[in-house]
């Protein structure tokens, strides 16, 4: 049984789901998600990627994330860790990349959308 990605949208994202601008955001995603790689999944990786770019949209647009939760606590400062006690938690400093992967690792729906591209099988073409 294939679902339709408004389907799979309807049942992981609702907020995406009743919003005016579901179209838009699917035609966004169908510019970068390959039918041909995705094969028989496509509307899997393309609901995930519509509700990926509607998650970073809606973040970016004021809503909050576990991130500015951190900023609010540190006042406003990049938090690089946390002590409590004598138990200390240090984070990575590692930059902004801004890979593909680093910006769908920022959302659930990028991450899924990851671990669906890595369990496609890979073709090994020789040049």
């Amino acid at each position: 049984m294939v679902l339709s990605p408004e389907e799979i949208i309807k049942t992981i994202c609702p907020e995406l789901s009743g919003s005016p601008s579901l179209q838009v955001y699917l035609g966004m995603a169908a510019e970068v998600v390959s039918r041909g790689f995705f094969g028989n999944v496509y509307s899997q990786a393309l609901a995930y990627q519509a509700c990926h770019l509607f998650t970073l949209t809606n973040k970016e647009a004021g809503g909050s994330s576990q991130v500015d939760a951190f900023k609010e606590l540190s006042g406003g400062a990049p938090v690089t860790g946390i002590r409590e006690g004598g138990l200390s938690i240090s984070f990575g400093q590692g930059g902004s990349s801004g890979s593909e992967a680093d910006v769908l690792g920022s959302t659930k729906y990028g991450r899924l959308f990851l671990a669906l591209r890595k369990s496609r099988p890979t073709m090994n073409v020789a040049v």
